[in-house]
C-alpha cells in the first residue's frame, strides 16, 4: 500500500498483515476487506483469530469463483456484494465461513438458480426474504 495513507486507516489482522479496508482479499477479485468486516456500513470486528482470518480468505476465494459463474459478461462492479459476513456478535456469522449477499444487477432468484448447480457437497446456498446466504464448512 501507499506510504501516503494514514496508518490509522489500516486493519491489523491476526496474521500481522496490515490491510486497507479497500484492499482486495483475492488479487484480481472484486471483494474487499471492508465487505468482510462491515455490515450496513458499520464496522463489526477484526477477525478474532488467525483461523477466522483464514476462513474469510478461503470464503472470499470461493465467492470469487461463484461470482464468475453468475456475472459473466457484466462489468466488474456488477457482482456479488456481501451484506453480512464476519460478526463475532452473531451466532451465524462468527467464524467467517458464512456470507449473506446480493448481486448488484441480477435478482436473487436468478443468482440462486445459476449458483445452485455450482455448490460443492460441503457447501450450502440458501435463499430467503431478499437475501442469499452461502456457507462453506
Amino acid at each position: 500500500m501507499s506510504k501516503n495513507i494514514d496508518k490509522n486507516f489500516f486493519y491489523i489482522l491476526p496474521s500481522g498483515v496490515s490491510v486497507h479496508p479497500c484492499r482486495l482479499i483475492v488479487r484480481d477479485g472484486t471483494i474487499m476487506w471492508k465487505h468482510a468486516l462491515l455490515a450496513d456500513n458499520a464496522f463489526t470486528s477484526l477477525p478474532q483469530t488467525h483461523a477466522h482470518e483464514a476462513h474469510i480468505v478461503k470464503t472470499a476465494q470461493r465467492l470469487e469463483e461463484l461470482n464468475a459463474w453468475v456475472s459473466q459478461g457484466l462489468e466488474p462492479w456488477q457482482c456479488l456484494t456481501p451484506t453480512l459476513w464476519y460478526d463475532p456478535e452473531t451466532d451465524d456469522h462468527d467464524q467467517g465461513i458464512r456470507v449473506t449477499f446480493t448481486h448488484k444487477k441480477i435478482s436473487d432468484d436468478e443468482v440462486y438458480d445459476t449458483l445452485k448447480h455450482h455448490i460443492l457437497p460441503h457447501e450450502r446456498l440458501t435463499q430467503s426474504e431478499n437475501k442469499l446466504t452461502f456457507t462453506r464448512c
